[in-house]
């Protein structure tokens, strides 16, 4: 039979994890109907504490986990690619950890087995970091009953749970405002990532609101879609060199889809940006590196990760507030690919998004 442990407690009385801990050890700070509730409780189950179960209310573990797509899958194409994005993050979070005093585990899941992992690591962890994807939502929320979870780049379907995101709406509205308003150019398409993707859908909707406030038609999903990665940037090529009439820019869903574009693009003889300007997401450091160098937006990939690992620090210290929803600003970086001739790169930062 499975041990009990405070989780069970925590959620048949409805409290958190730390107010059980409170309770179990007589300390100040917990109104008197919470304690009842907490006693009774324990009661009910037939709890008994013991040093494990001491050392998971106190936060003793002194491990974070962190979950991702399995990020190296032979039976995807996305392969390596998307570990420019992920390698950041978990950069970031591993740093804010470390110098809170604790140790990170990652690990990847595959869809079919993501809920199993994270039953495995569950279990031996404070709390947990869940890149949106990795898990489906039912056991995200099921799992969230036992562990403090902060989910990232989940977008509105975070309900109930505290989450980060970097700011996509604004950043694709900023960089589709500086093609058609700096540069005129009306011809405009967007190419999308996975649709399932938050992150994805957020940057169509700037896309769109920026077409809106510019008087232009505003398609209802994006005129080619990729998967964010290399692979997925090079079918959307394809597709636009064989069914789409050539657009005069591309409004790309994130770098290596951006990049891959410009490669193909060139490879037939389409000098970009003077016949097609193409733009991307995230600033990944290949990005300033290409030619030419590609104008995209640039997300704090570390920050993100660093600020997960914030939230949930705060959890396991005892705030038990309602859940938070944190937006990291994101800065337009103009390069080259968009047609403009900047001596140097420049952030333009994006007014209006703020953390929440």
């Amino acid at each position: 039979m499975e041990r009990l442990t405070i989780y069970e407690v925590a959620r048949r009385a409805g409290v958190s994890i730390s107010s059980v801990s409170r309770v179990l050890q007589g300390k100040p700070g917990v109104a008197p109907a919470k304690r009842e509730r907490v006693l009774a409780a324990v009661k009910a189950l037939g709890y008994v504490p013991n040093g494990l179960a001491r050392g998971l209310a106190s936060s003793r573990h002194g491990v974070i986990g962190l979950i991702f797509p399995d990020l190296d899958d032979p039976s995807t194409e996305s392969g390596h690619e998307t570990l420019l994005y992920s390698d950041e993050i978990i950069r970031g979070a591993e740093r804010a950890a470390r110098v809170a005093g604790y140790a990170v585990i990652i690990a990847a899941t595959h869809v079919s087995g993501g809920r199993d992992i994270a039953r495995a690591i569950g279990g031996r962890v404070d709390g947990l970091v869940v890149l949106a994807g990795s898990i489906a939502e039912p056991d995200i929320a099921a799992l969230a009953e036992r562990t403090p979870v902060v989910l990232l780049a989940a977008g509105r379907r975070a309900r109930g749970i505290d989450h980060v995101a970097a700011d996509n709406e604004g950043g694709a509205y900023a960089v589709t405002e500086h093609l058609v308003g700096a540069h005129g150019y009306r011809d405009v398409i967007f190419a999308g990532g996975p649709a399932a993707a938050p992150d994805a859908r957020a940057r169509f909707v700037g896309f769109r609101k920026a077409l809106a406030a510019a008087g232009l038609p505003v398609p209802d999903r994006p005129a080619v879609r990729g998967d964010f990665s290399e692979a997925g940037g090079r079918r959307v090529a394809g597709q636009i060199l064989r069914g789409l009439a050539l657009p005069r820019a591309i409004v790309a869903g994130n770098d290596q889809m951006a990049l891959a574009l410009v490669a193909d693009l060139t490879a037939v003889g389409i000098a970009v940006p003077r016949e097609v300007a193409v733009t991307g997401f995230d600033d990944i450091q290949l990005a300033r590196l290409v030619s030419p160098p590609l104008t995209t937006v640039h997300q704090p990939m570390r920050e993100l990760g660093a600020r997960c690992v914030t939230l949930l620090l705060d959890r396991l210290s005892g705030d038990e507030g309602p859940p938070r929803a944190v937006v990291v600003p994101t800065a337009l970086v103009v390069r080259e690919s968009c047609g403009c001739r900047a001596p140097r790169p420049a952030r333009v930062p994006i007014a209006g998004r703020q953390q929440t």
